[in-house]
């Protein structure tokens, strides 16, 4: 009997299998997100916020498999999408903050379902990868919403136009998540400090217990078959 068609297992620990289409497609929307930042300023950052757009409704078509879920997804996901395409600072900020909300959402209910899984596959490998790169889209958002309320947070931006701010940003935060350090942009303000540090440590500790995880898995589910 295959993992996902166990009966004795939870939903969650099933959604894993079911969805794993679902994670490969995210785990590509984020490295195509990666690749279109040289281009983020293409039509007014247009290009940039389609994206982004398609990222959080990839995200939360990956974690809608409840109702509740998914009316979740739809109270936090639909305004963040819809506010993207606003112009104006209190729309701004308040996508920004929703955006930053419906991330954390889909990351944590990936994460419940990546250890409540009991085997290795290859749609536990993505989901995890998913959530590691999702990490450095919620920091690089939150770096744009600092620098924004509070401008000269950072040092080295290329400039204070918003496409260009927020691919600046992106660049950094993922610098800051895999702790590379280039040193060309740096926090200057106490909160961007503050978050940088938060974010090298997550992004650590993240790979640690994930790893671990995982192991732990596929150790559990060898001794499982052997014991069958």
């Amino acid at each position: 009997m295959s993992v996902d068609k166990d009966p004795g297992l939870p939903e969650d620990a099933r959604e894993i299998s079911r969805r794993s289409r679902i994670y490969h497609v995210l785990l590509a929307l984020l490295f195509l997100l990666m690749a279109l930042q040289p281009y983020a300023h293409v039509a007014g950052g247009l290009l940039s916020q389609l994206g982004f757009a398609g990222l959080l409704l990839a995200g939360l078509a990956a974690v809608a498999s409840k109702r509740r879920l998914f009316a979740i997804g739809l109270v936090l996901g639909v305004p963040a999408v819809a506010l993207l395409f606003v112009p104006g600072g209190i729309s701004t900020v308040s996508g920004a903050i929703l955006a930053i909300a419906t991330l954390i959402y889909i990351s944590f209910v990936i994460l419940r379902r990546i250890f409540t899984h009991p085997a290795v596959t290859s749609g536990t490998v993505s989901a995890a990868l998913v959530v590691y790169l999702i990490f450095g889209v919620i920091w690089a958002r939150a770096y744009w919403l600092v620098e924004y309320l509070r401008p000269d947070s950072f040092t080295g931006l290329s400039g204070s136009g918003g496409a260009i701010l927020q691919r600046d940003l992106f660049y950094y935060s993922y610098v800051t998540l895999s702790t590379l350090g280039y040193g060309d942009i740096g926090p200057v303000s106490a909160v961007a400090r503050s978050l940088a540090i938060t974010e090298a440590t997550i992004g650590q500790l993240y790979l640690v217990v994930m790893v671990a995880g995982l192991v732990g898995l596929n150790l559990s589910e060898r001794q499982r078959r052997r014991q069958e």
